[in-house]
Parts: C-alpha cells; sequence; structure tokens
C-alpha cells in the first residue's frame, strides 16, 4: 500500500501522520496532535490509569476519524516511554486493538531513539553533520549523538515532563524553591547522561518534539502553528531564558491563553524548560536548532521506504 499512517503514542502526547509514498520519498497528507497524558500518575503506581487509557483511545480514535478523507491506509502505532514503563500495557494494547485493528508496538528506547534521528533528519538542512539531538517528552528524555546521519551514542534518562510536573511543581506561579529542587534532579541526571555519551561539549544542539516546538513557536510570535517555520529556527539561550521568566510568572489561567500551552501542556511547560536549559548549559550551547520532525516521520519512512512494521 502506498499510504500509511504513523502514531507516536507517547506518555503525553499522541501524534499522527498520514503520508503517501512518492518517487524521492513520502508527501504528508493530514497530521495531528492531541495531548491525552497517558503516563498521569504512572511513576506513583506503575500502571497506566483507567482515564488515562479511556482519554487516549477516544483521542486514537478522533484522530483517525479526522484522517478518515485519506483512508485507505495502513496504520502503525508505536509507543513510548509509557507503555514501556506500565505493569498493564497489555489491557491497553488489547484495548487499541479491539479499536482500531491495529496491535500497539511498544519500541525500545534504543529504536525510539533511532526513529527520532531518523525522521529529524528529514528536515535538518545539514543532516550530515555532527550534532546532539535530545527528545524531551512526557516520560522520557533522550540524547543521540549523531554523525554523518548515524547514531555514535545515545542515552535515555527517565526526565519526564509529566512525572518531573507531578512530583515537583505544585504552584503557579511556580515558587523558586519548587523550581530549585527539580532543578536539582534534572541538572544531575543530564550530567549522568553526557558523561554517558562522552561529550564535553561545545557541541551543536538539536531539539525535537512538544516541548521544545512550543518554546519555539511561542519565541517566534507564531498564531497559528507552522512545521516550516519550526524546522531548522534557531532558538537562543537568551530567548529561551526570557520566556521561562514570563512563563513561570503566570498562573495557569494566563498560561492557557497562550495557543501553544492550552490544552495539556501549561504546566508540563515548566519541567520542559528546566531539561532545555540544563541540556544547553551542559553542551556549552548558545542556541537550539529545531525539528518539528522526529519519531513519527522516522516511523513513516521506515513504513513507506524501507517497508517495515509489516
Amino acid at each position: 500500500m502506498k499510504r500509511a499512517a504513523s502514531l507516536d503514542l507517547g506518555t503525553n502526547t499522541i501524534r499522527l501522520l498520514v503520508a503517501e509514498r512518492t518517487e524521492f520519498g513520502f508527501t504528508p497528507l493530514y497530521s495531528g496532535q492531541v495531548i491525552t497524558r497517558l503516563g498521569e500518575g504512572l511513576h506513583e503506581t506503575g500502571r497506566l490509569g483507567e482515564a488515562a487509557m479511556k482519554r487516549t483511545l477516544d483521542g486514537i480514535l478522533r484522530m483517525i476519524g479526522e484522517a478518515g478523507a485519506f483512508a485507505p491506509f495502513r496504520l502503525v502505532i508505536a509507543a513510548t516511554s509509557a507503555a514501556r514503563d506500565a505493569a498493564n500495557t497489555g489491557e491497553f494494547s488489547q484495548m487499541v486493538k479491539n479499536a482500531t485493528g491495529a496491535p500497539l508496538t511498544v519500541i525500545p528506547w534504543d529504536e525510539e531513539a533511532r526513529l527520532s534521528l531518523l525522521g529529524v533528519s528529514l528536515a535538518l538542512k545539514d543532516r550530515g553533520g555532527r550534532f546532539l539531538l535530545f527528545d524531551v517528552g512526557g516520560g522520557s528524555t533522550e540524547y543521540i549523538m549523531s554523525e554523518g546521519g548515524k547514531v555514535t551514542a545515545s542515552s535515555g534518562t527517565n526526565l519526564g515532563v509529566v512525572r518531573l510536573a507531578e512530583t515537583y511543581i505544585t504552584k503557579h506561579p511556580v515558587s523558586d524553591y519548587e523550581y530549585g529542587k527539580m532543578l536539582m534532579e534534572v541538572d544531575a541526571t543530564v550530567d549522568r547522561a553526557f558523561a554517558g555519551l562522552g561529550v564535553a561539549g561545545p557541541v551543536t544542539l538539536v531539539g525535537t518534539a512538544g516541548t521544545v516546538t512550543s518554546i519555539a513557536a511561542i519565541a517566534m510570535g507564531l498564531v497559528d502553528y507552522d512545521p516550516g517555520k519550526i524546522n531548522n529556527f534557531a532558538l537562543t539561550a537568551e530567548k529561551v531564558e526570557s520566556l521561562r521568566v514570563r512563563i513561570c510568572a503566570m498562573a495557569i489561567e494566563e498560561r492557557s491563553k497562550i495557543p501553544f500551552l492550552k490544552n495539556g501542556r501549561e504546566d508540563l511547560i515548566v519541567p520542559g524548560f528546566a531539561i532545555v536549559q540544563s541540556t544547553m548549559r551542559r553542551a556549552r550551547a548558545d542556541s537550539i536548532i529545531v525539528s518539528d520532525y522526529g519519531l513519527r516521520e522516522g516511523l513513516m519512512a521506515e513504513i513507506l521506504l524501507n517497508g517495515a512494521y509489516g
């Protein structure tokens, strides 16, 4: 089949892409995302909650319905951190299979890293250079060292914005004390990840996923999200800090008026800032190259161009 749908089922967000194979790659036909917070409370219970599973399944079905105009297509669902960690993923997998007809494929973090790099490389202007890709997720953050388009080293961490927000942040506006406690864990974990990678810095940073792209969209003053403008945007450390100060001083209600923070990212942006800034400091980077593309696009390339996940 020339058409496929790749669904990135994350701890916080679902992202769906429908595309068609062409002579030189693939052409996107539909793109959508929804925040469902599948991993809500997972770090406390070790299980996916009933409400979270229902929200997520409803989100999956809603997006598949929206993409229905481009059917028929082969649907591939790849689940990441929350599904890897939860004790009852089998139950949720059966719910998904019953509702969509497609199996839930839980991918290991190193496969997640490989697919993310593949997807990001499709959008980068200099895809063959040496850079460190970091992918901030709801349940984890991955670091992938790339040279010549290949993974040369990688490190997975448990720095997920959902867990960090639920563990440390109880007040909005954010208190300096709570943010400082959270930052201690973030800095220590980022230090271990860089040590494992053997990266001393400075190094070119590329950032992907919702935290980085949301900060970039706000920094650019976008009204409507535009992946074409997001890809290859240089997000400076100075701009990140000015936005962190402004947004952390807001109440949740104020943040919900910012288009790229409403509907589920209002509180999660706080630990997102901590991870981004800690990573920039450790890499001694003055800016981040931003990519809207990531795991979802890498998965699509594998399905349509390499015949994988069949």
